[in-house]
């Protein structure tokens, strides 16, 4: 059982939580701070695109560089500005009023977007230290905005780290008359299914009040590796839905699991599903034989998630004895990846020896066992 140390759900529900921790980020960490520190000790100003696929951790990342990395090694002030559906005049609007609030000097009411700029500028140059302007979720509406900050940068010797996914990095830098201004970019990639884990377990351990056992992580993360990209926000909306009931103290089970999951594994809702399993067993039994010991198995034991490939051929040799039908090691191993093949089974991104479901057991047992018997009964 994960055994939290501190407890707070804040680590689930801010879109800009920050742990104190970041995992399996060292290398990219590594290369902003290098080249970061050559600009800060040389004295000139650097501009930084960091970009990835929706949900890989785009701002996490930023957001750790920026409160953590440069307060402890950097005399530089950080200013950060989700644009985020919004408009340039509130982008513009937001970098004005948090640089003067980080200055105390006064600032002029204004509502026009040049005369903010301005101020923003004059601010922004006055000031003794570097600067460090994030602006997250850049797209094309608000491209010009980082444009304007990445120029600047380079007059007042400060530095800029431009946030954006794949898409709008692609269509922003790659088309023949962009404007973007960067000299370097951290792209991110996704996650391996063991590093996922230990970033679902990590946030497990800061925001659950009893944690979650290891298989029920690890079984979150293969179901959001199997039907999405391994990245971190799918993981963490599963955990959203799971927190509550964790926190009345309710046992946390694979279908409680699968439940907040459905979501993004939409197959298991699709009414074709049994539609597949009638005629991928149709003339099959054994087929069939495989999918009822497999599901009873998980039926019975509500506490395990995965089910071994040894447990199992070890139940189907036993229902062979049982029903007196011919078999061997192989036809059970071909069934299993007929079922494997055809995503009703699916094997753990950890260990292929481990498997397990996306529909309810007792629903594929029920299948199982009816499409059998009434394949007996015609032979």
């Amino acid at each position: 059982m994960v055994r939290p140390q501190r407890i707070s759900p804040k680590g689930l529900f801010d879109p800009y939580y920050v742990p104190d921790r970041l995992l399996h980020r060292e290398r990219e960490m590594r290369m902003i701070d290098g080249v970061y520190r050559d600009s800060y000790d040389d004295d000139y100003g650097i501009n930084c695109l960091v970009h990835g696929i929706t949900g890989v951790g785009m701002t996490v990342f930023s957001r750790y560089f920026l409160t953590k990395i440069i307060p402890e090694q950097f005399d530089s002030y950080t200013i950060y500005v989700d644009a985020k559906h919004k408009d340039v005049l509130e982008i513009v609007a937001e970098l004005n009023d948090k640089i003067h609030r980080l200055s105390s000097r006064p600032i002029t009411v204004a509502f026009d977007l040049d005369k903010l700029w301005m101020q923003f500028k004059r601010t922004a140059a006055a000031s003794s230290r570097r600067g460090v302007f994030v602006i997250d979720n850049i797209d094309e509406n608000n491209e010009e905005v980082y444009t304007k900050v990445a120029m600047l940068s380079k007059e007042i010797k400060a530095s800029t780290i431009g946030v954006l996914n794949s898409h709008d990095y692609r269509l922003l830098t790659k088309a023949p008359a962009t404007q973007m201004a960067y000299d370097f970019e951290v792209p991110l990639d996704t996650y391996t299914q063991s590093q996922l884990y230990d970033i679902v377990r990590l946030r497990v351990e800061d925001t659950f009040p009893l944690g979650l056992t290891d298989e029920i992580i690890r079984y979150i993360a293969d179901l959001v590796c199997e039907f999405q990209a391994s990245t971190p926000r799918t993981s963490i909306e599963a955990l959203k839905a799971l927190w509550p009931l964790a926190q009345r103290g309710q046992e946390i089970t694979s279908d409680i699991v699968r439940s907040a999951t459905s979501r993004i594994t939409t197959l298991g809702q699709d009414s074709d599903y049994m539609d597949l399993i009638d005629t991928i067993s149709m003339n099959d039994f054994m087929t069939l034989l495989v999918l009822e010991a497999l599901s009873e198995h998980l039926m019975r034991y509500k506490t395990e998630t995965y089910i071994d490939r040894q447990t199992l051929n070890e139940l189907v040799l036993i229902k062979c004895e049982e029903l007196g039908v011919k078999h061997s090691v192989d036809d059970i191993d071909k069934s299993l990846q007929t079922l494997i093949f055809q995503s009703v089974v699916f094997e753990s991104g950890y260990t292929r020896d481990l498997l397990y479901l996306l529909v309810p057991p007792e629903i594929l047992y029920d299948t199982a066992l009816n499409l059998r018997r009434e394949l007996a009964s015609r032979k």
